[in-house]
């Protein structure tokens, strides 16, 4: 879980400040990663649904779980993970509840708390600046399939590549939704997420979700 938190904080913002050894940024992200990055400043309220499926060198069998995130306009947020929910996060701009398994109590998140600001940056849309990954990433663009486009990227910091090789996005080309997400771990594991089409959220399912 720790680290889905890097990697979203890193896909939206610069979460790591530039080292003097690393190399001069790509000057350009690939166009549909920018019209990406604009697409989700107008999406207003939304629900959406995602699977994920963790693969682990030591197990067998790949772990799946059904998840759903809701992003506010203002700012707030609501993500869950399993079913039923285990993995619960909600931030209603007054305080940052989490409870990280179903037995596990509910905590109140300080903004000095790391979980606060990489999911507060990644799941409010706000100080999104996709422009910044070339600092931390190399950045490729692959045609994956007809209309979609897969974008590759690999951690330019040494002690980044320790836990993250590689995330591989799937973007639709004429929706510019973010199809899939893949993340190799420095340990082999593969987290793969699959979203489905964002929702529009009410303003009442909107007070009711952030009110537990």
């Amino acid at each position: 879980m720790r680290v889905l938190f890097l990697v979203y904080s890193l896909l939206l913002t610069a979460a790591y400040p530039q080292a003097a050894n690393l190399p001069k940024p790509d000057p350009e992200l690939p166009e549909i990663m920018k019209a990406w990055g604009e697409a989700q400043k107008g999406t207003g309220d939304i629900e959406v649904t995602f699977r994920q499926t963790r693969t682990i060198p030591a197990l067998k069998k790949p772990v799946t779980a059904a998840g759903k995130f809701w992003r506010f306009a203002d700012g707030s947020f609501r993500w869950e993970l399993g079913e039923p929910e285990a993995t619960i996060l909600v931030h209603d701009l007054q305080e940052f509840r989490a409870r990280e398994s179903a037995d596990a109590p509910w905590q109140i998140l300080e903004e000095d708390d790391p979980r606060y600001r990489m999911w507060a940056r990644f799941l409010s849309g706000r100080d999104a600046s996709p422009k910044d990954l070339t600092r931390n990433f190399i950045v490729k663009e692959a045609e994956d399939s007809p209309g979609v486009a897969t974008i590759t990227l690999r951690p330019k910091a040494p002690f980044v590549r320790r836990y993250l090789r590689q995330l591989d996005l799937q973007i639709s080309k004429s929706t510019k939704m973010l199809l899939q997400l893949r993340v190799i771990q420095g340990d082999d594991s593969v987290v793969l997420m699959q979203f489905a089409k964002p929702r529009a959220v009410s303003a009442a399912e909107k007070a009711k979700l952030l009110s537990r």
